[in-house]
């Protein structure tokens, strides 16, 4: 509901609960924790330009899903730029 209201300490919450779930998610894609803590700074970043108008019924699956898709792009730049 904070991000309906866009008060900004939804990202706080979201961070505090899901942070190192994120964290270990993306780390399984890119095996580097740099890359990783980025994909999750800009899952926070995502999430806080899409809700609203989304309405996630499962915020962790959500936000597992936009960590994924930026966690992925980010491995294919990096494999392109080998």
């Amino acid at each position: 509901s904070l991000y309906f209201k866009r008060d900004e300490n939804a990202i706080t919450e979201t961070k505090n609960k899901y942070h190192k779930f994120l964290l270990s998610f993306s780390y399984n894609i890119l095996r580097n924790t740099e890359d990783s803590e980025e994909c999750v700074s800009d899952t926070y970043l995502g999430a806080w330009q899409s809700i609203p108008p989304e309405k996630p019924i499962f915020l962790k699956a959500y936000l597992s899903r936009i960590t994924r898709n930026i966690s992925l792009k980010k491995l294919r730049f990096l494999s392109m730029s080998k």
